[in-house]
């Protein structure tokens, strides 16, 4: 067995190969371009097996994709958790490469960075370019209520500034207050254009899921729409690489935080780790399934979120629970390739407090 660590970077990569004694066997520099990477790895390889390590940065699907093209296994790290390199007071390139290989060799490694499928990094992007335009949309939109306000002419207190409020003042002040007609105008122009943008965005969604089956399932969980279902495929990925639905919350970040030295025991608020866009959608679908679903099938999770609320007095906190706890339920949709059951609530509870499978 052979380990190659790469540092890599736009416009070229550092390497440095070690064998399985450690020491140091090649040392070089390779653009960072997919001929040359495989072409590297190729030429590396040779009749030992060879394990390549690399830091997670933006060039980090690109890298994993060619040397995976080459038949090599590749492990990816965050470089915070590389205590070697993080901790050195000598950081170069050249030294990041070696300790990444040496890391490799010593199996002293921490746990890799899950690098999600070609199906899940499109979706990934369509979630994220949605997100993009419907922030862009919202800013114009308050934009226009600034306009407004400004002006006297929010509506009063608590009133919402909607299309049809800034449509209404256009109308009424056309002649008399040009400039602040044009400053709407142009908002309003902005926000038809985004309209037509994530109108776009949705139809490619709609059409990019059509036939994966998992989502379908997971939106069998109320309060779990298309958006919400696409959020957890794309972002969860393979499900197997969790132990349990415990490991997925709080790699969701969606756990509590916990301080303990000898016998203090704190917890905190949720850790947040993770991506920060699933654990959004979920508290919208929390948000949803508390205060619009009716259905007998969503009883069951709603009962959650008001034992919560009674206990801890905060819709807040139920909302959160609530949030995780569908995402637990979707764990087991993906896992076991079923749909939503609420009768078997009980036992995925069970089977998260005492971590094995129930009966």
């Amino acid at each position: 067995m052979r380990y190659l660590g790469m540092d890599v970077h736009m416009g070229s990569s550092v390497w440095c190969l070690l064998n399985d004694r450690g020491e140091e066997t090649g040392r070089g520099k390779v653009a960072t371009t997919a001929d040359s990477i495989r072409g590297l790895v190729e030429s590396l390889s040779g009749e030992d097996e060879l394990l390549v390590g690399q830091e997670v940065g933006t060039m980090s699907h690109y890298v994993h994709d060619a040397v995976n093209a080459a038949g090599v296994r590749i492990l990816s790290f965050n470089a915070q958790h590389l205590r070697m390199i993080s901790s050195s007071r000598k950081k170069t390139d050249r030294r990041d490469a070696y300790w990444i290989a040496k890391t490799l060799q010593t199996g002293m490694m921490p746990h890799p960075v899950y690098i999600p499928r070609e199906k899940e990094r499109q979706l990934r992007r369509l979630l994220s370019t949605r997100d993009g335009v419907m922030r862009e949309r919202q800013r114009w939109m308050v934009r226009a209520g600034s306009y407004l306000k400004g002006a006297g002419l929010h509506g009063g207190p608590g009133a919402r500034v909607g299309k049809a409020l800034v449509q209404e003042v256009i109308e009424d002040l056309e002649d008399r207050e040009p400039d602040l007609v044009a400053a709407l105008q142009l908002c309003q122009r902005q926000e038809s254009l985004l309209s037509q943008e994530l109108a776009v965005i949705d139809a490619k969604l709609r059409q990019e899921t059509r036939g994966i089956d998992d989502i379908r399932r997971l939106m069998t969980i109320p309060g779990v729409g298309l958006l919400v279902g696409t959020a957890i495929y794309a972002w969860v990925g393979d499900v197997t690489r969790f132990r349990n639905a415990k490991t997925l919350a709080a790699y969701a970040g969606l756990v509590t935080s916990v301080w303990q030295t000898g016998e203090t025991l704190k917890s905190g608020h949720i850790t947040k780790q993770g991506s920060p866009a699933l654990r959004r959608m979920l508290v919208q679908a929390a948000q949803v399934l508390i205060s619009r679903c009716r259905t007998p099938e969503a009883w069951p999770l709603q009962a959650i979120a008001m034992r919560v609320q009674d206990s801890r007095h905060r819709r807040k906190i139920a909302v959160v629970a609530l949030a995780r706890h569908i995402l637990r339920v979707s764990y087991y949709v993906l896992r076991d390739g079923t749909v939503y059951d609420p009768a078997l609530l009980h036992s995925v509870q069970q089977e998260d407090n005492t971590g094995e499978t129930a009966a």
